[in-house]
């Protein structure tokens, strides 16, 4: 029995590699029509409270962050969250699937009506004084650079701020490779930047278009400690977490926010 399940009950597969998986045969569609065809009310909970942070952690005014996106997938809530604070978006994606289905994503002429949901839920959150567009496609066409690279290869100290949806728990089966997930995404802001970053919660594993990807079945407070570890100010907020699944692979949320160190 590992320490991890030892503390928590539950078991973690210590034999999957985040390199023995060919990620670049993802099924960015699939993913999408699964996880995010149908909008789940806590998926609003987690664009509500990652605007909510992206507010306290930068409560200046104006748009002028260089935010950066880690794994961010067939997914444009990260954007969605980020883009009112941010003069550049960049999305560090590394399956090379999920990185042309974000490109083409990003050139329709209009949103799914998926994304138009995620979309009000944030432009609410963020208020009416932000006096956001209907229409959040032209603003991102703008900001958006999407750079294909693994999140152990993220250069340090280059963004003021990131955000990261259900990457490093979703990469790998192994403690180790999630802790250096982390550590390097705390590592790619400049001291004193802002992090955001949502973990599944007792992830029981993924299946993507009859494909198995690897996944470290976490407790909300191991997946903290581990957050504690690499940031400063931590603030965590639980989202739905319950005892069965809440969609196939999980059980819940947990968000995290705090602030990147000195070192």
């Amino acid at each position: 029995m590992s320490a991890d399940t030892a503390a928590t009950g539950i078991r973690t597969d210590a034999t999957a590699s985040n390199a023995d998986y060919q990620w670049n045969e993802f099924d960015s569609e699939a993913y999408f029509q699964h996880y995010y065809g149908e909008p789940h009310p806590d998926d609003d909970l987690v664009i509500r409270h990652a605007v909510e942070a992206l507010c306290r952690l930068v409560p200046s005014p104006g748009a002028g962050l260089d935010v950066v996106d880690v794994g961010t997938g067939p997914n444009l809530i990260p954007f969605f969250c980020a883009l009112p604070k941010a003069a550049r978006l960049t999305a560090w994606e590394y399956a090379a699937s999920n990185v042309a289905w974000l490109k083409a994503e990003l050139l329709k002429d209009e949103l799914r009506p998926q994304w138009q949901h995620f979309w009000r839920v944030a432009r609410e959150a963020y208020g009416p004084s932000e006096r956001l567009a209907d229409d959040p496609i032209p603003a991102l066409r703008r900001k958006v650079c999407i750079e294909q690279g693994s999140i152990f290869d993220l250069p340090r100290h280059r963004w003021d701020a990131a955000t990261m949806f259900f990457c490093a728990e979703s990469i790998t089966g192994r403690m180790d490779e999630f802790e250096r997930a982390c550590e390097a995404f705390a590592g790619a802001v400049k001291p004193g930047g802002a992090l955001v970053a949502a973990f599944l919660v007792r992830s029981g594993g993924y299946e993507v278009a009859g494909r198995q990807f690897p996944v470290l079945a976490l407790s909300a407070e191991r997946i903290e400690a581990v957050f504690n570890g690499i940031a400063d100010r931590v603030e965590a907020r639980h989202i739905g977490i319950v005892e069965r699944e809440i969609r196939s692979g999980y059980a819940g949320f947990v968000l995290l926010t705090g602030v990147a160190r000195q070192s």
